[in-house]
């Protein structure tokens, strides 16, 4: 008897359905005068409604290939007239935005960025463009609301969050006041191998020396940053950044290993249409246990190119002056010269994909120690998906290799160190300036020199707040 209710209210629905999207097949009556008899001729006919689909469809494709090759107006003018009937569909909605505000139409694309959005809270492209679209129509509170919105989210590129910081500094511009913000950490850590205590035992000028014990212990962090942008320019001009850091390790009982670092980098940015350079100067110490321990200096000319709406180069040139503050490890001192190139790939307005490589070389001020001029490369790849308005993930692995030049009479060899490190970390927001984080790494190193070859793993959870 249920069975057959269940019936009656499908069979409806499914009729419907069948006319709709199914040929409706029509029968004609036909007398045949030469037999004298009648005869049904059956033929099928498409529906109205399927034939309207097709065609909104086809215009829609249309539409598309010329918002590939950013040829607004054209898109534009074609979503403009099937839009009724794309009201629900996430994708179009994007691209009609999109469209309506490259040709000047900020209301319609602001209607549209809003479809989008409540269709899709996780969707931080989009965040972005309602910003930029916001501040096109002098929303300037709601510009601003919505680009620390999207600031707020750690897993954001640095390149996309530099991006934010020159639109957020014009926004503050028009407001006449420069734009300030600041992030905090605070997380509990465990690390499985503090002092790199080596894999097994090794020889060391024709002896066998016992492996230096791994020592686990857990500490406190704390990072803090306060970034200040000023714009100094017309639209794609110029700006000055200011960015203040300090990070602090406390362990429960190593702490010989504790950690305290500032960093100040001022830095000059100049955005084109498709460029983005920023010239970047920094000044840090760190101390070590209760001691200074290092100073440097250092000068990073960056360049971002846009290849396409998705596709970014990204390249930097580094030359860094390493100052060892205790006399016992002036030979330490050093010139570091780095080149990095990477390739981001936007797969989806709420992920990204980033690979890169790193070559480094290292010289000595004075030719005393053998563990400082090298050679290393790496090879960086980051995977970050924001997959809901409160859950994130970021993947990151990285090999690299390191030749050292100098040889070592003890272990009878020129060191090399083949290594890498992977890590995988959750964020979840609580609030909206307030977020969850936990991450777990690995890290090994294996060397031709036994003494330096180590493994370890570390785990970290705790909070990230913004302002």
């Amino acid at each position: 008897m249920k069975l057959f209710i269940v019936l009656i209210f499908l069979l409806p629905n499914y009729l419907f359905s069948q006319q709709k999207y199914n040929a409706i097949e029509v029968t004609i009556s036909h007398y045949d005068e030469e037999k004298n008899v009648k005869k049904d001729i059956k033929h099928k006919e498409e529906p109205i409604a399927l034939v309207q689909d097709i065609k909104v469809q086809k215009k829609y494709e249309e539409g598309l290939k010329y918002y590939k090759d950013r040829d607004f107006k054209n898109s534009y003018d074609i979503f403009s007239k099937i839009y009724l009937d794309k009201l629900s569909d996430i994708n179009f909605n994007f691209y009609f935005a999109r469209s309506a505000y490259e040709t000047g139409h900020y209301e319609i694309a602001l209607a549209a960025f809003e479809r989008v959005e409540i269709q899709d809270e996780s969707n931080l492209r989009n965040k972005l463009e309602m910003a930029r679209t916001y501040f096109m129509l002098k929303m300037y509170k709601e510009s601003e609301f919505a680009f620390r919105t999207v600031l707020n989210n750690p897993n954001i590129p640095d390149n996309v969050r530099t991006s934010i910081e020159l639109s957020l500094s014009k926004v503050s511009r028009v407001q006449q006041k420069s734009f300030t913000y600041a992030t905090v950490m605070l997380d509990m850590i465990y690390d499985s191998n503090v002092n790199y205590g080596s894999v097994g035992d090794y020889e060391y000028s024709g002896i066998t020396l016992d492996q230096v014990d791994e020592e686990g212990d857990t500490a406190f962090q704390v990072y803090s940053s306060i970034t200040n942008i000023y714009d100094i320019g017309d639209r794609d001009a110029f700006a000055l950044k200011n960015n203040f850091s300090f990070y602090l390790k406390n362990y429960s009982d190593l702490d010989a290993y504790d950690v305290m670092y500032f960093a100040y980098t001022p830095s000059l940015l100049y955005k084109e249409t498709k460029y983005t350079a920023e010239m970047i100067l920094g000044i840090d110490t760190m101390w070590l246990g209760d001691e200074k321990y290092l100073s440097t200096i250092f000068v990073m000319p960056r360049l971002e190119y846009s290849h396409s709406n998705t596709l970014k180069s990204i390249s930097y040139i580094k030359y860094q002056k390493k100052m060892f503050e205790q006399e016992d490890q002036y030979d330490l001192d050093a010139h570091k010269y780095e080149f990095s190139y990477g390739i981001q790939n936007i797969l989806s307005p709420r992920s990204y994909l980033f690979a890169n490589s790193i070559a480094t070389k290292e010289t000595k001020v004075r030719d005393t120690n053998i563990y400082v001029n090298y050679n290393e490369y790496k090879l960086g790849l980051t995977y970050a998906n924001q997959f809901s308005s409160n859950f994130g993930i970021d993947l990151y692995a990285q090999p690299r290799l390191r030749t050292y030049h100098d040889y070592s009479s003890g272990f009878d060899s020129i060191r090399k160190d083949i290594g890498g490190i992977g890590s995988a970390a959750l964020t979840m927001k609580l609030m909206q300036t307030l977020r969850l984080k936990i991450k777990t790494s690995y890290e090994y190193v294996n060397s031709n020199q036994d003494r330096f070859s180590y493994q370890k793993h570390t785990t970290s959870a705790g909070l990230i707040k913004t302002y």
